[in-house]
């Protein structure tokens, strides 16, 4: 058994070489809509995706931030990357600053909680 992400597997599953259970995301995926979620099959309130975020180091000047901001929001916006991106399984989003904030704070305390309901030692 293997959790990866859709854009890894896709490809593998569409293939047939690997039988796929479920995903981890909130809703069907639109490159695999036979494939059910956790949710679907019983697994009731997980939900796991892979992301990549971009941050900058502390200190960094707010105009740079929001410059790097607005260019990488641009980016992920354009319909060639979107189309491309989705191809695959993924799917772009952008955050305001505030807003990646706030999800970086909920993922951190999420996985917090699950190292420590299920006694997860930290690796040396």
């Amino acid at each position: 058994m293997l959790f990866d992400s859709v854009p890894t597997m896709a490809s593998t599953i569409k293939s047939g070489l690997v039988r796929p259970l479920a995903t981890t995301g909130k809703r069907r995926s639109a490159t695999l809509p036979d494939v059910p979620t956790l949710d679907e099959v019983g697994v009731k309130g997980f939900q796991a995706s892979l992301w990549v975020g971009f941050m900058a180091p502390a200190g960094t000047p707010q105009p740079v931030v929001d410059l790097l901001n607005r260019e990488i929001t641009k980016i992920v916006s354009r319909p060639d990357i979107k189309a491309a991106w989705e191809k695959t399984g993924a799917t772009p989003i952008s955050m305001t600053q505030p807003e990646f904030k706030a999800f970086m704070e909920a993922e951190i305390a999420k996985w917090a909680k699950i190292i420590e309901v299920n006694h997860i030692p930290p690796i040396n």
